[in-house]
């Protein structure tokens, strides 16, 4: 399998897949609406029209439009968090199951869910829903992504 700085690239791709879907998980299906009211942003009755404050006012979009593109293109951050997290294991020779979740676990509480609190703090909102959507996502992102490299030698 090709490997770029001693990590299986094959298992790169499927972290980040898996990285992505605990995303899809948190953010499209499980904590959206929670999630969506944090960070200010409310869509209509149907669904199909979004509405947030900017600092010219209250601003609105039916459609996806551009932002189909930026899914697509956020799919860059997964592949570099799982590099990263495959280069780091590597470099510690983390390889079990149990040794890579709790690496992912230690990474994300140390790293990860501070950046995050970056959100929370500078935010007008300091909503709290939001920012432990925005952790949580970390911590199991993190924890996900390490173990299925853990799977790749």
């Amino acid at each position: 399998m090709p490997r770029l700085g001693n990590v299986n690239l094959l298992g790169v791709l499927l972290a980040a897949i898996a990285i992505y879907f605990v995303g899809f998980l948190w953010y499209g299906l499980l904590f959206s609406e929670a999630y969506m009211n944090g960070i200010g942003v409310f869509f209509n009755d149907s669904g199909d029209t979004a509405r947030w404050l900017e600092a010219d006012g209250i601003k609105s979009r039916t459609g996806m439009g551009e932002e189909g593109a930026w899914m697509i293109g956020g799919f860059l951050i997964p592949l570099v968090l799982a590099f990263g997290l495959g280069w780091y294991m590597k470099k510690l020779q983390i390889a079990s199951v149990g040794a890579a979740a709790g690496f992912g676990l230690l990474l994300s509480l140390l790293i990860g869910v501070p950046l995050m609190a970056y959100g929370l703090v500078y935010s007008p909102w300091h909503d709290w829903p939001a920012f432990f959507v925005d952790a949580s996502h970390t911590m199991v992102s993190f924890v996900a992504g390490a173990v299925v490299l853990s799977f790749f030698k």
